[in-house]
């Protein structure tokens, strides 16, 4: 009767065990599309044997624990390039936007409107009396400036957007970092009933979706709860260990990943973009106005540059001849030093500065293109270690029933040969 009492208590273990493998099975089923779940497995360990007279005698396995399938080195590379990719797509979507607001193709903006100015020199230089020449020269001062403010204003627009946005994401990655701080809180209350995989896949989840806005990097500490930090002007700073410590705005301007930092390059970028217009403005209120002798534009800034009129009045035909040449000559000039200390002629300065945003913007969108198709390879590789596969489960749950099919029929043997043994005795 001994033999079949440990008979029948393994065969009801092992009903139990598979009713729990497959609540696990269908779990993982049900979370195949849930962002952040890891795949879980229902651990068997064997049982301690019991002493018989015949020996040591297996009495099964029992369900130790339900864990989960992670592998937080491939988490820590993946967090890293959704940083990278977060970063470049930040500032590929600031930089085609800045791109966008200095446009200067040949048709139109600043260059075309230098272009005209020196034209309408050379045209009154043939007709210096004319009434119509000397109104297309007044116009032409007059739209450059134009242009040059309107340029600059746009570019300002999105300069005083940018704290906010900035602001904004600060924000959100505080309250991730408090979120994440409050589950380590959660996970080591529940944890003495088992792995909370649950809690543990939302602080995996939150602690992707902070990579996304700032640098991240995590350990594991042997009582379940994680270390996370960023990196700041090249320094490791602590955000979650024990307790949460938020990101400062005032000091955040040194992360240079996630979201935060492609906002932070791109103000930068664009501060940097600014400066020239101001460079190029002061520079070419100076030279014109050298070159004619008095004051056709006034204001040293982008923003205040304006064109006068009449400045033409009372000038003989000779002198408006020697201006025109004066004109003439300060186009074609490539040696004229700009505030920053480069040289170059104007219309080569506003070239250089559609470049320089021309090839930021060329930049940061390559980089991202790399970095998504990087976070791609990771995000594949890390599915292969904790997604779900449907057609495992479909395997395992096929298992799990013959198994508890033929745990069952234990079950249903042991006790017709318990009633047979009972009656023999009678």
């Amino acid at each position: 009767m001994a033999s079949l009492a440990l008979t029948l208590n393994t065969a009801e273990q092992t009903l139990i065990n598979t009713q729990t493998e497959l609540a696990t099975s269908s779990n993982n089923i049900s979370n195949a599309n849930t962002p952040g779940y890891a795949r879980q497995t229902a651990v068997q360990v064997e049982n301690p044997e019991i002493p018989t007279t015949y020996g040591w005698a297996g009495a099964g396995a029992s369900i130790q624990t339900i864990s989960q399938t992670r592998d937080d080195f491939l988490e820590q590379q993946l967090m890293s390039a959704t940083t990278s990719d977060s970063q470049y797509a930040s500032l590929s979507t600031q930089q085609t936007t800045i791109q966008a607001a200095a446009s200067d193709s040949g048709s139109n903006g600043i260059s075309q409107a230098l272009g005209n100015f020196f034209d309408s020199w050379s045209t009154l230089a043939q007709n210096p009396t004319g009434t119509s020449q000397q109104t297309t020269v007044y116009e032409s001062a007059q739209n450059l400036a134009n242009a040059v403010q309107s340029t600059y204003s746009q570019l300002n627009q999105i300069s005083t957007q940018l704290p906010g946005q900035i602001t904004d994401t600060v924000n959100q990655a505080n309250t991730l970092i408090n979120q994440i701080s409050q589950l380590n809180t959660d996970i080591l209350t529940s944890s003495s009933l088992g792995k909370p995989n649950n809690l543990i896949d939302q602080r995996y989840q939150d602690m992707d979706n902070l990579s996304k806005l700032i640098p991240v990097s995590f350990s594991t500490n042997a009582d379940g709860s994680v270390n996370v930090s960023t990196t700041e002007s090249g320094s490791t700073v602590s955000l979650v260990s024990g307790t949460a410590t938020p990101v400062n705005i005032a000091s955040s301007s040194g992360i240079t990943g996630g979201q935060l930092g492609g906002l932070l390059q791109a103000q930068t970028n664009l501060n940097g973009y600014m400066t020239k217009f101001d460079n190029f403005a002061q520079t070419l209120a100076t030279q014109v106005n050298s070159a004619f002798g008095s004051t056709i534009f006034s204001g040293s800034t982008a923003s205040s540059i304006t064109a006068g009129s009449g400045y033409l009045s009372g000038l003989s035909a000779d002198a408006l001849g020697v201006i025109s040449q004066n004109m003439a000559d300060l186009q074609d000039s490539a040696s004229i030093t700009f505030p920053d200390g480069s040289t170059s002629s104007l219309q080569g300065y506003l070239g250089n500065i559609q470049q320089a945003i021309g090839s930021d913007t060329q930049s940061a969108a390559n980089n991202q293109s790399y970095y998504d198709a990087l976070k791609s390879n990771l995000s594949s590789q890390q599915q292969s270690v904790s997604g779900i596969s449907i057609d495992e489960e479909m395997v395992n749950v096929i298992n799990f029933q013959q198994i508890y099919q033929a745990a069952a029929k234990v079950v249903q043997t042991t006790d017709t040969l318990m009633n047979t043994t009972i009656n023999m005795v009678q």
